[in-house]
């Protein structure tokens, strides 16, 4: 059931109208490695076990709202693929382990304040050509309220990021209880600015969330003080697999290089989590979903842990990322498995018709 909403929004770290003037300027790339204070919450899944049947129903089936286009002069590039529903098999190589909802806020970063939605279900194993073989982390979906973090993200570390809409609401009568709604983007266009250089950009967000919470944060504050990277079978590493190009990119509107949209290479980073703790609920919040946190469309409907951590003031050091060590003779042996598999396969659709 949906809770009565008497509440006033919080201040967003980032301006509330994503609309923007685009010249080269602002999508200056800013390379890691990035040192950034943030506010955020956490929604555990799993700790020992397996989040298997989150990643079951993460395998996404063509999504029921329909695909919006992009409209507008100079709008014949999507390829950041803000708009695609096509998700590549989450459940590949996936290890278990420790899983987690993130909802992240950044009052100030390198690419200015912005706010975060992201899923980690856990670790995986690298491809079979990689040196080294141990399971690392993989955020497997992410939202932001910047075009300048999906930019910048997609380059530095091969984090697949899409743009969203996000509302804080702190609840009436409740300074613990936050209502955390976030909105998909619809279409978006580039239409000529009033500059002489410049591209206006404007996204059109659909007008229900994909994603509703209400976080209450519990009294009295721990204030834990914790260094995430030091406890015991935890490695705050994170692997990327690349991430294709949907569609050729436009220079001309952009001002940046096909390489912020797409990358070749597995991408792996070394993170730096720490601060004061505490602990704090969630209720899902969605209108008629019967208690859900996500749509199960733009974000697998998950079911956290009824404790979480709430973590006041955050700091994350992002590092540069390295590319994976590939051995030279697997990946060859891959590449050539694959071909005969994919020959074999057209052979057999081949007799079939």
């Amino acid at each position: 059931m949906q809770e009565n909403q008497h509440a006033t929004r919080l201040s967003p770290p980032a301006k509330s109208d994503i609309s923007a003037d685009v010249d080269t300027s602002t999508f200056t790339l800013k390379p890691a490695p990035w040192s950034v204070h943030c506010q955020s919450w956490w929604l555990i899944l799993s700790i020992l076990g397996s989040t298997r049947k989150l990643l079951d129903r993460a395998k996404f089936q063509p999504q029921s709202r329909k695909r919006s286009t992009r409209s507008g002069s100079g709008a014949n590039s999507d390829s950041l693929g803000l708009l695609s529903t096509e998700e590549s098999d989450p459940a590949q190589g996936f290890r278990g382990g420790i899983g987690f909802v993130q909802i992240v806020r950044y009052p100030l970063s390198p690419v200015g304040a912005y706010d975060e939605l992201l899923l980690v279900p856990g670790s995986f194993k690298p491809p079979e050509e990689c040196l080294d073989g141990s399971p690392k982390f993989r955020i497997t979906q992410i939202y932001v309220s910047s075009l300048e973090s999906v930019l910048n993200g997609r380059r530095n570390w091969n984090i697949p990021k899409k743009l969203a809409r996000f509302e804080f609401i702190q609840m009436e009568g409740s300074a613990n209880k936050t209502n955390v709604k976030i909105y998909g983007l619809k279409s978006f266009s580039f239409t000529p600015s009033n500059s002489s250089t410049g591209w206006f950009f404007e996204p059109v967000f659909h007008p229900t969330p994909f994603f509703d919470v209400i976080i209450h944060r519990h009294l009295p504050r721990l204030n834990i003080p914790v260094n995430v990277g030091q406890l015991p079978m935890l490695d705050l590493t994170i692997l990327q697999p690349p991430l294709p190009v949907n569609e050729p990119l436009d220079p001309d509107i952009l001002g940046i290089d096909s390489g912020t949209a797409g990358t070749s290479d597995w991408k792996q980073t070394e993170l730096g989590i720490k601060g004061p703790c505490g602990v704090c609920t969630f209720k899902g919040n969605l209108a008629g979903r019967n208690g859900q946190i996500a749509d199960g469309e733009l974000f697998p409907d998950f079911k956290p842990y009824r404790l979480g951590i709430h973590f006041p003031r955050m700091y994350l050091e992002i590092q540069a990322s390295t590319s994976m060590t590939v051995d030279p003779i697997r990946s060859r042996k891959n590449s050539k498995n694959h071909y005969e598999k994919k020959m074999i396969y057209s052979q057999h659709n081949h007799l079939l018709h």
